[in-house]
């Protein structure tokens, strides 16, 4: 689950038009979020208010092994109108999960620029938090330098650190077609590149979004990053594939990642799919080919409906009873067909023992694709359709389980909304090899409330 001052960096980039899944650290964010999400420890209780549309600040409490706590503030220039509380929140905004990659919406953004006048893209964004007992102290500062490039600068303070502390710099320059980085670090004077590029066609800017052929989808990213140690004079090297899809006849999406390392000689591939609105799979397979060692992961993550959603569902089949397969005799007695053939859908076909015609009345749902198909027409491609449904689903929690044949270990966690509260809890469970007894070796909850 994100933290506040998380939640609103990502409604930062959202509102000045920076897309994160153009990143090559990002590139492995959908795998991450369902194999290797963090298991909380001991208790923590988060509370945070945003005093304005410029400024929040954030309050933490946990105890774990020893009491200790932070506190932090956040300012951007930008007014952050576009964020919740934790009572409102949408839970797919507040937790990490199933990111659909969408490079067009640079795109779109740019169409409708055109129309309108040039507006200030240099804004910034300023975070710091205090911990306590102690003297540790971390920054981070964000600076749109022109609408395509930022600097970003994150320090670290604390004594136990050589030097005192550390800073990493980023100068991110971010585009539809590519984004490349150069970043330097004090730790070990290390300098880095990443570049990530996208493979396909671009579309006009007169052509209607809604109108792309389906299998215009499909986005192949392809990335590398350098780095070198001038210090322990330590190179480094990887190289990183991303294809996006989205099923051309249910809408749902899919991402492939392959990423190698050919100095360390590792190998690790991807496969996520959202396979329902409600649910995500998600199989990770890595391979050492100088030490032939492997191992295979897998996850899934599974939402759950809330009580209110599900209640107006019941009431709407209480006002309207379902009738299926009835004869023309019975449906002539039921006047609320008659009376309201607009949210109905009906065919008829021939009974091929009696001859009687048959009545099949679907209804409205929104986990049947029946909802789905409704939803879709000549404007609205069947992929638009199903992110749609994804993101007016009301969901009030979330399961996510992962396990992995070499660690043999099964990690467990179970956040969602508890009156106004975001909760998060899970643990991390492993089978002793001496005495083949289950053993907890993370467990912990988390609190966070924001106003």
């Amino acid at each position: 689950m994100y933290t506040y001052m998380e939640y609103l960096q990502k409604c930062f980039y959202k509102s000045t038009n920076w897309n994160e899944d153009n990143i090559f650290s990002n590139i492995n964010a959908t795998s991450q979020a369902i194999l290797d999400f963090p298991i909380p420890n001991g208790l923590k209780i988060d509370t945070s208010s945003k005093t304005s549309d410029y400024s929040a600040s954030s309050f933490t409490l946990s105890n774990f092994h020893q009491i200790n706590g932070s506190l932090a503030y956040l300012y951007s220039s930008n007014p952050l109108t576009n964020t919740m509380g934790s009572k409102d929140v949408s839970l797919q905004d507040a937790i990490a999960g199933f990111r659909i990659i969408e490079p067009m919406l640079v795109l779109r953004r740019q169409q409708q620029k055109i129309k309108q006048p040039k507006l200030n893209n240099k804004h910034s964004l300023l975070y710091g938090r205090m911990y306590f007992p102690g003297s540790a102290l971390e920054a981070m500062v964000i600076k749109r330098l022109n609408e395509n490039t930022q600097l970003l600068i994150k320090c670290v303070n604390h004594p136990y650190l050589e030097k005192n502390g550390t800073m990493i710099i980023y100068l991110q320059n971010n585009h539809v077609k590519y984004s490349r980085e150069i970043i330097y670090s004090t730790n070990e004077s290390l300098i880095g590149v990443r570049f990530l590029y996208n493979l396909g066609n671009t579309i006009a800017k007169n052509i209607n979004p809604n109108l792309i052929p389906k299998f215009d989808n499909s986005v192949i990213s392809i990335g590398t990053e350098v780095w070198y140690a001038a210090r322990t004079l330590s190179p480094g090297l990887s190289t990183a594939l991303r294809y996006s899809t989205r099923s051309t006849s249910t809408g749902k999406p899919l991402t492939m990642t392959l990423a190698i390392n050919p100095i360390l000689g590792h190998v690790s591939s991807t496969y996520t799919v959202k396979t329902s609105v409600a649910s995500t799979f998600c199989s990770k397979y890595d391979f050492n080919f100088f030490s032939y060692a492997s191992n295979l992961s897998l996850g899934f993550e599974l939402f759950s409906y809330s009580k209110k959603r599900l209640l107006q569902q019941q009431q709407f089949q209480q006002q309207n009873p379902p009738t299926t397969y009835i004869d023309e005799q019975v449906v002539s007695t039921h006047d609320h067909i008659k009376r309201q053939p607009s949210k109905y859908k009906t065919k008829t076909f021939k009974n091929g023992k009696s001859g009687n015609t048959i009545v099949e009345e679907k209804y409205p749902s929104d986990h049947s694709s029946n909802s789905l198909k409704s939803s879709a027409s000549k404007n609205r491609p069947v992929s638009t359709a199903f992110q749609n449904l994804v993101n007016e689903s009301d969901f009030s929690s979330v399961i996510k389980v992962s396990t992995s044949l070499k660690d043999k270990t099964i990690k467990l966690l179970w956040e969602g909304r508890v009156k106004e509260f975001l909760v998060s809890t899970g643990a991390r469970v492993s089978i002793n090899p001496i005495t083949k007894v289950p053993e907890f070796n993370k467990l912990g909850i988390n609190f966070a409330y924001s106003f």
